[in-house]
């Protein structure tokens, strides 16, 4: 595959890594809707949720939950964990990946419009990379 999950899993392409496994990788969001927003990403490609072995997807999730217990640590009053499947349902990059979204009392919004500045993603990497360790054992 050629797609832009595809090139940063394979390490073709830049991105900001906060965790890893053997069937994820943790990224921020290139184009974050609030402070701290990841992506959940599959290693493994597939078209998005609906196309993906159940067992895969709710370990993604599982992850996307340790995520936002970690946000929720780190002061978020709330968190959105979303994932987008199909045009119809708001997909733009059609690679499985999860949407964690912590919320911080600023308006709703689900997609971004400014790219994240690298001061910004070093920070935010900083931030979960120290309380990570305490919900992924």
């Amino acid at each position: 595959m050629d797609c832009i999950f595809c090139k940063i899993i394979r390490g073709e392409a830049p991105a900001w890594k906060v965790y890893e496994d053997e069937e994820f990788v943790v990224i921020l969001d290139k184009y974050p809707a609030s402070y701290g927003h990841v992506l959940v990403v599959s290693k493994k490609h597939f078209t998005n949720i609906v196309d993906a072995p159940v067992e895969l997807a709710a370990r993604g999730f599982e992850i996307a939950i340790r995520l936002a217990k970690a946000w929720a640590k780190l002061g978020a009053p709330g968190v959105n964990i979303v994932t987008n499947a199909g045009r119809s349902a708001g997909q733009a990059v059609f690679h499985l990946h999860i949407h964690v979204i912590p919320r911080w009392g600023d308006p709703l919004r689900w997609h971004g419009k400014d790219e994240i500045r690298e001061e910004t993603a070093n920070e935010v990497v900083d931030k979960l990379r120290s309380v990570l360790p305490e919900y992924f054992k």
